[in-house]
């Protein structure tokens, strides 16, 4: 029987091995993957030719690749061939010494040349070094090549997120409703996908609104005052103000709070007076009037509770209610603040979507309603973190009370409230994005993908109705449906008597709409797909659901030449059409020599983002050892105050001196009294709701430094720099197949987090949808509301590809979003 995730943690001992740490695992040279790779493939070789297997006939003599392929360096390092028996070396190594340290030198057997290697003082001062090559006694200067088993492509590297960022001054310190339900994702896709977005009518029947306010100039409709009916609906108690500029403040104007919804126009329906109060009368008024002016979408932040009036009456508003659904608009409103008490009117009402409160610890706010009436929750807040918008400047004064705290910018008032009444307009603000996004959506279509993309948070229906409102998915299922295959072709040159390789291409999709991907692969001998049984297959792929397909080319007995093959995909759309598309394999073989190159991967897709150039961090002097505490973690103290809070925070909390370091490949961070990790080895993917709130995830993955005598250290490689460093840990016992991981979490006291990867595994199909290792890789800021996720890879969800062996890659403190 195969052991159990919680089986396999609790057989876990570290067994702190002492050994030296002076010889960089850089410079030493492994094989066993490349053998167990070798073995595979030559295995799998074996079964298909034969042992009588004759070399192919090759498809025409190849023409030698060209000299300008990419190549790779060594970050910081330069290549120095000094002039034989020249009497100015000493003078010219005296000058380099200005500028760099040398790390290396050779004089090649036969020969009295000297080869030096130098490390630059300055990685940026790489230009001013190489003109140094006219200096007498120096022959040449170039960069340090990478030097790489020639010819076999790398893998994709993984892609952080690239960031929407606000610049509204307290969104990132105040503004954790949007955050938590991934608004600036939903945005950051519109951005990415160049939507078109229509402008959206939204009614908001509440006390009026201040027309004055900065932040939402240019949003405003004259609106309607039921009240006094010859007078502009001005709010003259604040809630109606607040309530708008949840959804519609404008974002990015680099004052005050973004709302979530970019394109909308209000219509402020005024029917609520300075105390607060209001009529039901005036309230089905508003709902007939909002329905007749136009309103996509009608909100309601107010409440009458259930004992206060007959079933007569509240027939006459649920008609009222009928009306403006029967004229296209989604109404939605304010659970109640009954204290876990009752859904209150009118949310109770049907094609009313009624909007629980959370906390920003996704826990149900005390004073939210329950019941079976519930549709969906969203962040209304607690009394001691609330919702931060904008108020009136008629009312100051009336920001007052438990959990209300009065902020002022340039004259503009913004204030903190809790209530149901806030998370309602950040539903109204979401259906908004999706019907700009698409116009044609009714009612019934919105409120059921909004539903269908709840987040889970480990609540009852009864008390989150369907879950955490997530604008992110939301805007996913809109998405045009398309493919992405990459690396859309596996390209290598080799010489003859290569040995075999892997590459694993994923296919997935952005949209979280299902498409279908079948795919025949042509009968080739030197080529074979392991995770496919047969000639043929198909799968269903999704956001979070794409398909592997693992290839292994086995080149050792080909002649010379050019050999290509294909898996043709046939691709069925939502709307039954089918396209084609293939992923291509074509292998060189030739005599030539690649001087000091590579054949790259081919990406699929244009505009990729070259990858970053690998990076090592080296000590000076030797690491420090960390040695485990039963948990599984020890407390490092940090050389600087670390800040971990994400773009544009401005929070003394999110700055931390001490780094909790877990042998399952992450740190955590705590602002106060720290709480372990409950499973540490069960990787997820981000945003973690509960523990870790902070960390860093270099490799989230079932580890066991103890299995492999693997060392975990941590080291100080400059003052602006601090260095974790896994080296040789092995995977947990039963995790198949076994590995070992050598990597670096790198902290920059500016924020940034480096993460570089010496020798991971590499990425092979158990089947179409499963993909080993399971892994995790990014950062997680402020309890989740901040987040950059590169790769997620579980058993039932897969996001970006696993890292592969020197790669290194960099999240900058202003990519945590």
């Amino acid at each position: 029987m195969k052991p159990t995730r919680a089986m396999r943690l609790a057989k876990k001992r570290w067994r702190t091995t002492i050994r030296p740490l002076n010889e960089s695992p850089r410079v030493r040279f492994r094989l066993n993957r490349c053998v167990e790779i070798g073995v595979l493939a030559f295995v799998v070789w074996l079964a298909v030719f034969g042992s009588s297997a004759q070399p192919l006939q090759a498809q025409g003599q190849p023409e030698p690749p060209p000299d300008t392929l990419l190549a790779e360096a060594w970050p910081g390092e330069y290549i120095v061939v000094l002039e034989p028996g020249s009497n100015e070396v000493a003078a010219a190594q005296a000058q380099l010494a200005l500028a760099g340290e040398l790390i290396d030198q050779v004089t090649p057997c036969g020969s009295n040349t000297t080869l030096q290697i130098w490390r630059l003082y300055n990685p940026d001062a790489g230009p001013a070094f190489q003109a140094l090559a006219d200096t007498p006694g120096i022959a040449s200067i170039e960069p340090n090549w990478v030097v790489r088993a020639a010819g076999i492509p790398a893998p994709p590297p993984p892609a952080p997120e690239r960031p929407y960022t606000f610049n509204d001054t307290f969104y990132a310190s105040h503004q954790w409703p949007l955050q938590r339900s991934s608004f600036a994702r939903a945005w950051q896709l519109i951005q990415e996908r160049n939507l078109p977005l229509q402008k959206v009518r939204i009614a908001v029947i509440d006390s009026g609104v201040d027309f004055s306010h900065p932040d939402l100039a240019g949003r405003l409709l004259p609106g309607f005052n039921y009240i006094i009916t010859t007078t502009a609906p001005i709010d003259d108690f604040g809630h109606g103000t607040h309530v708008t500029g949840i959804i519609a403040a404008i974002a990015n104007n680099g004052i005050g709070v973004a709302g979530g919804a970019p394109n909308i126009e209000i219509d402020p329906l005024k029917m609520l007076g300075s105390n607060g109060g209001g009529t039901v009368t005036n309230l089905i008024r508003a709902i007939c009037d909002a329905a007749d002016r136009g309103a996509a979408i009608i909100n309601m932040s107010l409440e009458i509770p259930t004992g206060a009036i007959t079933l007569p009456t509240a027939n006459t508003i649920q008609e009222a209610v009928d009306y403006a659904y029967a004229r296209g608009s989604l109404l939605v409103a304010a659970a109640g603040n009954s204290n876990g008490g009752p859904v209150y009117y009118p949310a109770r009402l049907n094609h009313v979507v009624a909007v629980a409160a959370l906390t920003p610890e996704n826990t149900r706010a005390s004073y939210s309603a329950a019941g079976t009436q519930l549709d969906i929750a969203a962040g209304g807040g607690s009394f001691a973190r609330s919702v931060l918008s904008t108020w009136s400047a008629l009312v100051p004064g009336k920001c007052t009370g438990t959990g209300r705290v009065l902020l002022n910018e340039g004259g503009a008032y913004y204030c903190t409230e809790p209530g149901t009444s806030m998370a309602a307009p950040l539903v109204s603000a979401a259906a908004a994005l999706l019907k700009s996004i698409r116009p044609a959506l009714t009612a019934d279509a919105i409120e059921a993908i909004l539903k269908q993309t709840a987040r889970d948070v480990g609540l009852p229906q009864s008390e989150v109705g369907a879950g955490l409102l997530d604008a992110e998915a939301a805007v996913r299922r809109l998405l045009a449906s398309e493919v992405r295959i990459s690396p859309r072709r596996i390209d290598a040159t080799l010489p003859p008597g290569a040995l075999p390789f892997t590459q694993t291409v994923i296919i997935d999709t952005p949209a979280l709409t299902p498409l279908n991907v079948s795919g025949v692969i042509s009968p080739t001998p030197w080529l074979q797909v392991v995770n496919v049984a047969g000639s043929s297959f198909s799968a269903d792929i999704s956001y979070g659901a794409p398909l592997y397909l693992t290839f292994v080319v086995s080149p050792t007995h080909l002649i010379t030449g050019t050999y290509s093959s294909a898996v043709e995909l046939a691709i069925t759309y939502p709307d039954s059409s089918v396209r084609s598309d293939a992923v291509s394999v074509t292998v060189s073989i030739g005599d030539w020599v690649t001087h000091r190159t590579y054949v790259p991967l081919m990406l699929g897709g244009a505009g990729q983002t070259p990858p970053r150039a690998f990076e090592w961090e080296e000590p000076d002097g030797a690491p420090t050892v960390l040695s485990l505490e039963s948990g599984g973690y020890v407390t490092v103290s940090l050389p600087f105050a670390f800040p971990l809070s994400g773009v544009g925070a401005i929070d003394a909390a999110a700055t931390y001196t001490q780094a909790h370091v877990y042998e399952d490949g992450f740190l955590a961070f705590a602002s106060g009294p720290f709480l372990p990790v409950a499973e540490p080895s069960q990787n997820r993917c981000l945003p973690v709701l509960d523990q870790p709130g902070q960390a860093i995830f270099g490799w989230w993955a079932d580890l066991d430094p103890g299995l492999s005598g693997g060392v975990i250290s941590a080291f100080q490689p400059a003052p602006d720099r601090f260095v974790i460093q896994y080296e040789d840990v092995a995977s947990a016992a039963g995790t198949e197949p076994p590995y070992t991981v050598t990597f670096q979490i790198v902290l920059h006291s500016n924020g940034n987090i480096g993460l570089n990867y010496l020798e991971v595994p590499d990425a092979v199909a158990q089947d179409l949808g499963e993909l080993t290792p399971e892994v995790t890789v990014g950062v997680q800021a402020r309890n989740g509301l901040f987040y950059n996720q590169a790769t997620c890879i579980t058993l039932s969800e897969g996001y970006g590809r696993p890292p592969h062996s020197q790669t290194s890659i960099l999240i900058a403190r202003e990519d945590v979003y």
